[in-house]
């Protein structure tokens, strides 16, 4: 069914906001960045914020997809344990809250009472996100809900997004690395079979505006079944949250 790829594609740019959230907000940033002095750097507390950025995104589209689509959330599956254990030793599931005054207090036990850096991240959490493509919604197409699996490869590239640079040169058109090989990926087949069906791959980091400093992203996406294969060319997307810098 194309309306769960037009979810996918609407909570895959929601993941990609959370992913540049984190990277231009100076409260997580600094939870990001290993340059720290040997002494100064909490080890465990770094390795933790870089899983939670992951689970994060991951649980950003899991939830959204159940919320949309009941009895989808059982075939739902990721990457990333949503376990965490903070410096206190408690165990923390981490879910979406139904408030963003919820999810800060969660964030906040996850962080080890980071109140800052967890009201940052709530509130582009909470945020809606519009998405259109004129291709998607030119079909409708009827899939069986009860056949498809959803895999989620929440921030691919993890490396390259804590270390990116942002100011990499393109070789033939093609970035060797830095923060432009970011994406987040999504992939929908038949549980039956295997065979994939849908995916969107959306690449949070394609341009930088110098003066704003705000990134444009790039989302693509493809369908396959029963005879209709259509993809999209590419869409390009402005991030759509203002962001203190």
């Amino acid at each position: 069914m194309s309306d769960i790829l037009r979810e996918l594609l609407r909570v895959s740019e929601k993941a990609a906001n959370i992913a540049r959230a984190c990277r231009q907000q100076e409260a997580l940033f600094q939870l990001l960045i290993e340059e720290k002095k040997e002494g100064e750097k909490n080890k465990k507390f770094a390795v933790d914020f870089k899983t939670l950025a992951d689970v994060l995104v991951q649980e950003v589209i899991k939830q959204n997809m159940e919320n949309k689509f009941p009895g989808l959330e059982k075939n739902i599956f990721g990457e990333e344990s949503n376990e965490f254990t903070n410096d206190l030793g408690e165990k923390i599931t981490l879910r979406l809250c139904s408030t963003e005054e919820e999810t800060v207090e969660l964030l906040s036990k996850v962080l080890n009472g980071n109140k800052l850096a967890s009201e940052a991240l709530a509130k582009v959490v909470h945020q809606d996100v519009a998405f259109t493509d004129p291709t998607l919604d030119s079909i409708e197409i009827d899939i069986p809900q009860d056949i498809l699996g959803i895999w989620v490869d929440p921030i691919d590239s993890t490396y390259q997004y804590i270390k990116g640079s942002a100011d990499v040169k393109p070789n033939q058109g093609i970035f060797p690395y830095g923060l432009q090989c970011v994406t987040v990926l999504v992939g929908v087949y038949d549980r039956q079979t295997g065979v994939p069906l849908m995916g969107v791959i959306n690449q949070p980091f394609v341009s930088q505006d110098q003066n704003t400093l705000r990134w444009k992203g790039q989302c693509y996406w493809g369908l396959s079944y029963m005879g209709t294969n259509i993809h999209s060319h590419f869409v390009l997307l402005l991030v759509n949250i203002h962001l203190p810098l």
